[in-house]
C-alpha cells in the first residue's frame, strides 16, 4: 500500500511542540511526511529541514496550513498552540481530507467556530481526531484490575499541566473527558450534571475539580486532581471505580503503569493514537468517521460547558 501523504503545521519544539514526535509516528505507522508549514515562511524552512535530517528524505516548506493542504497530501496534523488551531481545521476541510488535532481543539474564546468547524467535518464524513491519549492507556487498567462491567460509577485522573491555574483546567480537560468518554455507552450523548471546583491553592499550583456527568441515564462522577510539580518525571494517574494506577515513566521514555507491586508495560499512547489515525485516514468507512467527530463534537460541548461554570 502506498504511503500515506502527510503534512504538518507546527512542525517545530517551540514551546515543548509536538510536532517532530507527531511526524516520527506518522512515519512508523506507514505514513511519509512531505511537507510542513510554520508561523512564517523562515519557520516553515528551519522545521523543514529539520525534518529531513530526522527522517532522512525531503521535506517541503509551505508559507502557511492552506498551502500545504493543497499540496497533495491526504491527511493533516495540527500541531500548533490551541489558538492558531483554526486555520488548519479550515484547511483540510477545505481540501477534504483527514484531519489529526492538537488538544484542545480550538480555544475557548473560539467554541462556536470550533463547533461548526465540527459540523462541517461531520457533514462531509471527514476523519477528525483530537489529539487525546489517554483512552489509549485503559487496556492497562484493565490488566492490573478485574473492573466490574458497565456502567462505571467512577472516574479521578490525576495530572500535571505545565499552566497553572484555569489555564491547566483547560489544557487537562479534554484527557479526562475522552477517558469518560471511553468508558461509557454513546460516548456521543454524555450529558453533564454539575461543576464545582472544590480545591484551589493560592498561586494555583494545586486544584480539585469535581464533576457529574449523566451517561445513558446513569451517574457518573468524575474528578480532576492538578499538582504542579518541578521535578520530571511529572507524576500521572488514573482511577476507575477505586482501582488507581500510577503512570511510571522509564529510561529513554519507557511507559508503565503500576498498582502496588503489579507494573503493566505500555506502548507511547501518542505513538498509538498516531497509529490509529493512519488507518483511519486510509479507511472507507465514512460512518465511523462520523461517528468519531461526534464523540468529539460531545466533548467539545462539554469542554465549553464546563469552562463555563468554573472560575
Amino acid at each position: 500500500m502506498p504511503a500515506l501523504a502527510v503534512g504538518i503545521v507546527g512542525a517545530g519544539r517551540t514551546r515543548n511542540g509536538l510536532g517532530p514526535f507527531l511526524a516520527a509516528f506518522a512515519e512508523r505507522a506507514g505514513a511519509r511526511v512531505t511537507g510542513v508549514a510554520g508561523r512564517d515562511a523562515a519557520g516553515a524552512e528551519r522545521n523543514a529541514a529539520a525534518l529531513a535530517v530526522q527522517l532522512g528524505h525531503p521535506v517541503a516548506a509551505f508559507a502557511d496550513a492552506a498551502a500545504l493542504a493543497r499540496s497533495g497530501v491526504q491527511a493533516l496534523v495540527v500541531a500548533t498552540p490551541p489558538a492558531e488551531h483554526l486555520p488548519g481545521l479550515r484547511a483540510a476541510l477545505a481540501a477534504g481530507i483527514a484531519c489529526l488535532c492538537e488538544k484542545p481543539l480550538v480555544a475557548v474564546e473560539q467554541l462556536p467556530a470550533g463547533a461548526a468547524a465540527l459540523a462541517a467535518f461531520a457533514a462531509r464524513r471527514l476523519l477528525l481526531l483530537e489529539n487525546c491519549q489517554w483512552p489509549h492507556v485503559l487496556p492497562a487498567l484493565r490488566q492490573l484490575f478485574p473492573l466490574p462491567p458497565l456502567p462505571v460509577r467512577a472516574v479521578a485522573m490525576g495530572l500535571s499541566p505545565t499552566p497553572y491555574g484555569r489555564a491547566g483546567i483547560e489544557d487537562s480537560l479534554p484527557h479526562l473527558l475522552s477517558v469518560v468518554q471511553a468508558l461509557v455507552p454513546a460516548p456521543e450523548q454524555l450529558q453533564l450534571a454539575d461543576v464545582q471546583l472544590v480545591e484551589r491553592s493560592g498561586d494555583g499550583s494545586r486544584q480539585r475539580l469535581a464533576l457529574s456527568f449523566r451517561a445513558g441515564g446513569q451517574p457518573v462522577a468524575v474528578t480532576l486532581h492538578l499538582q504542579q510539580t518541578a521535578h520530571q518525571p511529572r507524576p500521572a494517574w488514573l482511577e476507575v471505580d477505586g482501582c488507581r494506577m500510577d503512570r511510571r515513566i522509564g529510561p529513554d521514555y519507557a511507559l508503565a503503569f503500576a498498582a502496588g507491586d503489579r507494573v503493566v508495560q505500555v506502548g507511547d499512547p501518542l505513538g498509538l493514537l498516531v497509529y490509529d489515525f493512519v488507518n483511519l485516514a486510509r479507511s472507507k468507512d465514512l460512518d465511523a468517521h462520523r461517528r468519531l467527530t461526534a464523540v468529539i463534537a460531545c466533548r467539545l460541548r462539554l469542554y465549553g460547558e464546563i469552562l463555563a461554570r468554573c472560575p
